[in-house]
Parts: C-alpha cells; sequence; structure tokens
C-alpha cells in the first residue's frame, strides 16, 4: 500500500490528483467502448441504473468523509464542490433559489479529450444526467436533475461557447 506518511502533502496532492485523472481516462475509453459493441444496450434501464448507482454511492461517500447530513440546497451544493465534477472540471454554480441551483460545466475534460481524438463532441447524454440524478437523489430524494444543455445540443443565445454544459437542480416538494 502507498506509504501516505512518507510523502509530502504537494506529492501526496499530485498522486491522487493523477490517479484521479486516469481513473477518468478509463471511464471515457470504457464508455465509448460499451457504446461502440453494445450499442442497443448502452440505452437500457440495466445501464441506466449503474450510472445512478455510480452517482448514488459518490455522494453516500462523500457525505460520510464529509460529514454532512443535511439534505436542502446548501448540502447538496456542498457536496458538488467536493465531487469528481469539482476535481475534474471548471464548474460555476449559482444557488438560484433556496430550493434550487444552476451547475455549469466550462470546457469539460472529456469534450477537451473528444475534440484531441478527433471527434466533433463527446456525447455525455444521457448517462451523465443518470450519474448527477443518483448523486442529487441519494442526498434528498427530492431532488430532480433538469439538462439545460448539453453536448449535441442547441444552447440558448447569448450562452458562451466555453460552457460545455448547464444543469437545474432542484428540491421538489
Amino acid at each position: 500500500m502507498l506509504e501516505i506518511e512518507e510523502l509530502n502533502k504537494d506529492t501526496v496532492y499530485t498522486l491522487m490528483k493523477d490517479m484521479l485523472y486516469s481513473f477518468n481516462y478509463g471511464w471515457f475509453l470504457l464508455k465509448e467502448e460499451i457504446k461502440k459493441r453494445y450499442p442497443e444496450d448502452y440505452d437500457s434501464e440495466e445501464v441506466e441504473r449503474l450510472f445512478e448507482d455510480y452517482g448514488s454511492h459518490a455522494a453516500e461517500r462523500l457525505s460520510k468523509i464529509l460529514n454532512v447530513s443535511d439534505n436542502g440546497i446548501d448540502a447538496l451544493i456542498h457536496l458538488l464542490m467536493h465531487s469528481h465534477w469539482a476535481v475534474f472540471e471548471n464548474m460555476e454554480v449559482e444557488k438560484l433559489t433556496e430550493k434550487s441551483f444552476r451547475m455549469s460545466i466550462y470546457d469539460c475534460t472529456a469534450q477537451s479529450a473528444a475534440r484531441n481524438w478527433g471527434m466533433e463532441y463527446f456525447n455525455c447524454w444521457p448517462s451523465n444526467f443518470f450519474v448527477r440524478k443518483g448523486f442529487f437523489q441519494r442526498i434528498n430524494k427530492n431532488a430532480n436533475v433538469q439538462r439545460i444543455f448539453s453536448p449535441s445540443q442547441p444552447r440558448s443565445e447569448g450562452v458562451p461557447k466555453s460552457i460545455s454544459c448547464e444543469w437545474l437542480i432542484t428540491i421538489e416538494e
């Protein structure tokens, strides 16, 4: 096992961040390979549940690590700001009301990788919807995730090209 105690803080941080990027790269490749080999199964309810479970598991672990037991909009934002999205993405979160916020991803790493590999874009819909749904509903079962836009969809007039996707998260009564 990695002997973290023997390393300085900057080295541990660099190692952990590099491992996260490696896992993210593997996730990207795995999703694309599954789409190619099993296109009819990729859009199945079973695969949707896998993505939801991934998001749910991430939220559960973060809640325990950060000792968050609240389930209001501020708790959702707090956990989001410590999630894998915050590690990988240039993310902006704007609290709109006591029951809603907008999540905007700028210059998405997956979109950048897709362009580097000659793809026009990486279609992260619907998988990333289900990851978000699982994440936020694990914290609050009344959480609702709505895609404002994502790659392959037209964006509203005036939305900067640097914004890769936007999501509205609400807590329904």
